[in-house]
């Protein structure tokens, strides 16, 4: 169900990133969004 609700909303965002590639804020962006996501899914398994 949220598969469903948010792969829409990942491909609009991955499509935005890789043609805004050479734009100097995507890279911090982009390392934000991946410190993000790879604290938050340990926290995710640890606690459930």
């Amino acid at each position: 169900m949220a598969l469903e609700i948010l792969d829409p909303a990942i491909e609009l965002m991955g499509d935005f990133m890789d043609a805004e590639e050479n734009r100097w804020w995507i890279r911090p962006l982009k390392a934000l969004m991946y410190v993000t996501v790879f604290s938050i899914t340990p926290l995710y398994f640890y606690f459930t």
